[in-house]
């Protein structure tokens, strides 16, 4: 230790310890402390610092990277529904009907809204279907899920002919034609429905049964969405299955309002329940996006829990560096108490130096997120789900770094602490 720094070590605190401002000698001793810890930090090996700063950054990545996949994945599970599916306002009939009778007064009372992009009927039906392979009637694969109709010349919830895998979109004169989700048709990969049609493509033949009638249709294509029940949908034109179904134009099984403005939908939702629509089920995008609550809760817990273990990692690091420099420095210790130092100082020395290293834990690992999070705006990550972009949520950012300090401050205190309350002799000799 330099004698000058020891001079002025022991004049400076033996100074302001006389004083009798608390202010002034809790001054002291912070600024002591700060001085040891700096003065240590500066003069160590630069490539230990570095190496202390990786292992924290990653620390701290792991635990918002995880947590941010959850919530990728939560938040493009609801997007896909919105976008595929409800859109920002869904309308289903009154209790008791089928079918929403009045079609055109809605779309008319939806007009005034300058934030309205489109009103979208759906008109669907419950079916069964059956792949006869060989035309034997010995063997065949048979499904059942919905049949919806569709206006290849106007506007649907989204733009379904971007997402063909193969074969291409139903025209408007595809009378006798189907589309066909990938897990509807099969053979494309896993799906989470336990039936398929046993991998039908495009030219090949399947028979549709609803509404007492039995139709066979040519597959047109198939299409994959990432939306379970989108992708086990099959579509025909909407002219033809309004014959089938003997259903009017004025006439939908529900309406998907899409609005360029979300935050809109449940101004939209009061307005329409106060004008005479309250009879019918009325929806904003997050009523309708309640049903993953649940999956969204269970990820939360789970990256809590994830959240905490790598705090308790961060803390073990902290924890095995201190505990380190210390039995490397017990004679430097020892001459600092031997001078009159008191306890406190040096263990603040020592916290001080595990909080800048959990500072810098948190600066890189905070940076090594961000340029994650941009890459995968560009690659996301292809899961059955869903496009995964990471996404960080701001309440799981300030518990990380709440963790990552108590984890750092417990990690520095306990074994600086535990070494201090050592005799001088003890210190300097053993």
């Amino acid at each position: 230790m330099n004698r000058d720094f020891v001079k002025w070590l022991i004049k400076g605190y033996l100074k302001d310890s006389k004083n009798k401002s608390k202010n002034k000698k809790l001054g002291t001793v912070f600024s002591l402390a700060s001085f040891l810890a700096s003065r240590s930090i500066l003069r160590g090996d630069k490539w230990t610092l570095s190496l202390i700063a990786l292992i924290m950054a990653v620390v701290f990545l792991n635990i918002l990277f995880t947590d941010a996949i959850f919530s990728g994945i939560t938040k493009a599970m609801n997007t896909v529904k919105q976008d595929f599916q409800w859109g920002e306002i869904y309308i289903e009939p009154k209790p008791g009907d089928d079918y929403i009778s009045d079609l055109n007064s809605i779309e008319y009372f939806l007009l005034k809204y300058p934030e309205l992009e489109r009103v979208v009927p759906v008109l669907h039906v419950g079916a069964s279907f059956i792949n006869e392979k060989n035309k034997d009637g010995r063997d065949f694969e048979k499904d059942a899920s919905m049949v919806e109709g569709i206006d290849p010349d106007s506007s649907y919830i989204f733009p379904l002919e971007n997402y063909i895998v193969d074969g291409r979109m139903l025209r408007s004169d595809d009378s006798g034609k189907i589309l066909l989700g990938v897990s509807l048709a099969g053979g494309y990969g896993a799906s989470v429905f336990p039936a398929d049609l046993g991998g039908l493509r495009p030219g090949q033949k399947v028979r549709v049964n609803m509404e007492g009638q039995s139709i066979e249709y040519e597959v047109v294509g198939t299409y994959e969405t990432k939306n379970f029940d989108m992708d086990h949908r099959a579509f025909i034109l909407d002219s033809e299955l309004r014959r089938i179904l003997g259903v009017s134009p004025n006439h939908a099984s529900a309406i998907s309002v899409r609005l360029s403005d979300p935050d809109k939908a449940k101004e939209i939702v009061k307005d329409m329940k106060e004008s005479g629509f309250a009879d019918y089920k009325i929806y904003d995008w997050e009523e309708k996006l309640a049903f993953g609550a649940g999956i969204s809760k269970s990820f939360e817990a789970i990256g809590l829990i994830l959240r905490v273990i790598g705090a308790l990692v961060a803390g073990l690091v902290i924890f095995i560096i201190i505990f380190v420099d210390v039995l490397n420095k017990r004679r430097q210790i020892g001459i600092l108490k031997a001078i009159g130092v008191p306890n406190k100082i040096v263990v603040l020395d020592y916290l001080f130096r595990g909080l800048f290293y959990t500072s810098l834990g948190i600066v890189f690992g905070y940076l090594l997120m961000f340029f994650a999070v941009k890459h995968f705006e560009s690659n996301p990550i292809d899961m059955p789900v869903a496009d995964v972009v990471p996404f960080v949520r701001p309440e799981a950012l300030l518990s990380s770094i709440i963790f990552f300090f108590i984890a750092g401050f417990i990690g520095s205190v306990l074994p600086s602490f535990k070494e201090v309350r050592k005799k001088v002799l003890d210190l300097l000799y053993k």
